[in-house]
C-alpha cells in the first residue's frame, strides 16, 4: 500500500508547530529553527522563506526548510540552507517513513515552485545521518553530488571534567594560561559589546579574506536568544568573541573574531572551553565547531584537540536553467566583492 504524504507550507496558522515539530527532531540545529528564518529574512531581503510541514494524514511526522534566493533579477535558487549550512529534511523520531514516496512528493511541491518562479537550480544539504538514506532516490530524480564538506561535533558528557581530561595538554595549558592572564570570558550583554565584537570579527574577515555575516543578522539572533556572543577580555577590553548558536540537542559555533596582538593569552581556547562547559551545565548533548575548509590543517587540528570528531555533509544540485547558472557563475565573484566592501563599510 503506498503512502500519501502533503506538504503545508507555514504561514501564520502553523508556524508555533515548526519549532515544536523540529524539538522532536534527533539531528534539527539553529539553521533550521522559526528564529534562523526570520533573523535570515529580516537581514537579507533577496531570500524568501519556503518551510513545509510534511503530514500523513494528520500526523506531522517532519519538515523541510528552504529558500528562495533572488541575489540578482531574473536568477532565482532555491536551496535547503545559505551557504552551506546544514538544512535538509528533518524528520520525528520514532516515526515510520516511507522514504521513496517522501521523496518523490517532496519533488512534485518544489517542481511547482521551480516552474512558478523560474528557479534555475536546486540545492540540498544533509548531514551524514540522513544523506545515505535519499542519496539513490535523488540521483533517480536527477540532482548530483556536488561536494562532500565536514563539520566537527563534540560529544558533551554532564560532567564537565570528563571533557577537561580528555582534551589535548595543549588545550589545558592555553586555558590555564589563559586564566594565569586574567583573561574573562562571559557573553556580551550591552549593545557596545555586540559592536565591538563586530568590529573584531569584520576585520578577522578581511584578514582571511572572508565574507562577513551582516551586522542585522546577529543583531536579530541575539535579540531573539537563538544567538548568543561569547567574549573575552584583557584588563576590560574585547579581544576575541565568538556568535553561538543554541537550539534543541546542539551549541553551534558560528562566527569569531579575535585580535592577533593578544593571541599570546589563548582567548580563542578559553571562549571554546567556556562554551563546552556552559553546553555540558545546560544539558545539550553535541557541540558543533563548524564547517571546516580541507585546506586549512591548522584550524582542523585546533578543532580536534578539544577532541571534536569529523561529521561530514553532502550537497546535491539539479540545474534546471544552464543558461541561468552560467549568468549567476560570472556574476556571483563581483557581488560577493561588492557585498563584503558594503559590510566593512
Amino acid at each position: 500500500m503506498r503512502i500519501m504524504y502533503d506538504l503545508e507550507l507555514v504561514g501564520n496558522k502553523s508556524d508555533n508547530l515548526w519549532d515544536k515539530m523540529l524539538y522532536s527532531c534527533p539531528y534539527s540545529t539553529a539553521f533550521q529553527a522559526m528564529a534562523w528564518r526570520n533573523a535570515l529574512t529580516k537581514s537579507f531581503k533577496q531570500m524568501c522563506p519556503l518551510y513545509y510541514l510534511i503530514r500523513q494524514g494528520q500526523d506531522i511526522i517532519g519538515g523541510l526548510p528552504m529558500f528562495v534566493f533572488q541575489p540578482i533579477p531574473g536568477i532565482r535558487m532555491l536551496h535547503s540552507m545559505p551557504w552551506n549550512l546544514l538544512g535538509g529534511l528533518q524528520l520525528v523520531a520514532g516515526k515510520q517513513v516511507d522514504l521513496g514516496s517522501l521523496i518523490e512528493a517532496i519533488e512534485t511541491t518544489l517542481n511547482q515552485v521551480v516552474l512558478e518562479q523560474g528557479i534555475s537550480e536546486t540545492v540540498y544539504i544533509f548531514d551524514s545521518n540522513h544523506v545515505n538514506l535519499y542519496e539513490r532516490k535523488l540521483i533517480e530524480f536527477k540532482y548530483r553530488k556536488l561536494a562532500n564538506q565536514f563539520t566537527h561535533l563534540l560529544k558533551t558528557n554532564s560532567d564537565y571534567e570528563v571533557l577537561w581530561t580528555a582534551y589535548n595538554k595543549r588545550v589545558r595549558g592555553a586555558v590555564r594560561k589563559a586564566i594565569k592572564n586574567s583573561i574573562t570570558v562571559t557573553d556580551a550583554q550591552t549593545d557596545d559589546e555586540l559592536r565591538n565584537f563586530y568590529h573584531i570579527y569584520l576585520t578577522t574577515q578581511k584578514r582571511l579574506y572572508g565574507t562577513p555575516k551582516p551586522f542585522m543578522l546577529m543583531c536579530e539572533l541575539v535579540k531573539t536568544g537563538l544567538g548568543r556572543i561569547s567574549i573575552a577580555k584583557k584588563d576590560d577590553q574585547i579581544i576575541a568573541g565568538l556568535l553561538y548558536l543554541a537550539f534543541n540537542r546542539t551549541i553551534t559555533l558560528w562566527c569569531a573574531g579575535s585580535l592577533p596582538e593578544f593571541w599570546r593569552f589563548r582567548p580563542n581556547n578559553a571562549i571554546f572551553d567556556q562554551i563546552i562547559r556552559w553546553a555540558c551545565q545546560n544539558g545539550y548533548d553535541y557541540v558543533d565547531f563548524g564547517a571546516s575548509p580541507p585546506g586549512n590543517q591548522g584550524l582542523i587540528k585546533f578543532k580536534e584537540e578539544f577532541r571534536a570528531r569529523r561529521s561530514d555533509f553532502v550537497s546535491y544540485i539539479k540545474v534546471h536553467s544552464p543558461i541561468k547558472k552560467k549568468i549567476w557563475e560570472k556574476a556571483e565573484p563581483t557581488l560577493r566583492k561588492m557585498y563584503t566592501w558594503a559590510q566593512h563599510t
